[in-house]
């Protein structure tokens, strides 16, 4: 199955998602050192199966960061766990089509 947000085709596992509390719940998961913290993030994707979810940043066109969330406060810099991609073609190469072949 695939899912069409505009004009792209998302591939299973990942679906469009655009509500904001995904973003909220980020903000709150980081803490200073964190490579998103102080960064704002818009919501893209997520995954189905997991709690992994595709942000643009903002102030950054073309920049990317897929997170696994972990639904509480993480006190150390790498939690929760954040892959950045230089653009979106890059993520859809290197985890949405994998992660659709492994489905």
């Amino acid at each position: 199955m695939t899912i069409i947000a505009g004009d792209f085709i998302y591939l299973e596992p990942w679906e469009a998602e655009t509500s904001e509390r995904f973003a909220e719940e980020l903000y709150k998961e980081i803490s200073k050192g964190h490579i998103l913290f102080g960064v704002r993030v818009k919501i893209i994707t997520r995954r189905c199966d997991r709690d992994d979810f595709l942000f643009s940043l903002l102030d950054e066109p073309e920049t990317y960061a897929q997170v696994h969330l972990t639904w509480k406060h993480e006190e150390l810099a790498e939690w929760p766990k954040t892959l950045m991609f230089s653009s979106f073609d890059e993520w859809v190469r290197d985890s949405m089509l994998p992660d659709n072949k492994y489905y």
